[in-house]
């Protein structure tokens, strides 16, 4: 899912950057999809998703699936405020598993088993848009204050040249004596 993401991120810029159609069409079968692969081999390969997905979990949704999961062990252990303290490191490791196989020992939960996959599809595939979409918009905003500076530079630079040819006409104008 991020190489489509990664794609649908990438094409704008060739959309705006071109001046025709054939641009945005070789673009589209053969610039965007190169370069959304490396991003994604990036984000995926690299490690980079896990460290931000765990950071957008634990900032969101993390806290209410383990106090949930923690919800389901049985009163009569009767766990300290302390030892489910300590258990919210193991939720995801172990804790997980048992939710997974209470679901996979009832006939009735079973059956709604593609509704937990489908719905943690939707949550990691919003996980991906949230963080590679803002990356994208924000290389956009650096490439277009760059590309301002630029602008700039080169419009002041315009201006110089400019004033530089009128002191130096001026100039000659004067050395030239006037004719009789």
């Amino acid at each position: 899912m991020p190489l489509v993401i990664f794609g649908l991120c990438i094409l704008p810029w060739f959309i705006v950057r071109s001046k025709n159609l054939t641009d945005v069409k070789l673009a589209n079968e053969l610039i965007v999809p190169a370069l959304a692969l490396v991003a994604a081999y990036f984000y995926v390969g690299s490690d980079l998703r896990r460290s931000r997905w765990k950071a957008e979990i634990d900032a969101h949704v993390g806290r209410q699936i383990r106090d949930g999961i923690l919800s389901l062990v049985p009163k009569d252990l009767a766990v300290s405020a302390a030892e489910r303290h300590e258990l919210q490191g193991q939720v995801f490791k172990e804790l997980t598993g048992v939710f997974w196989e209470a679901i996979d020992a009832s006939d009735v939960l079973r059956s709604h088993k593609e509704h937990f996959y489908s719905n943690g599809i939707v949550y990691s595939t919003s996980i991906d848009v949230y963080l590679i979409c803002g990356f994208a918009g924000f290389i956009y905003a650096g490439i277009s204050l760059l590309g301002r500076e630029v602008s700039l530079v080169r419009e002041k630079g315009d201006f110089v040249a400019n004033r530089f040819r009128e002191i130096v006409a001026k100039w000659r104008r004067a050395r030239i004596p006037a004719g009789p």
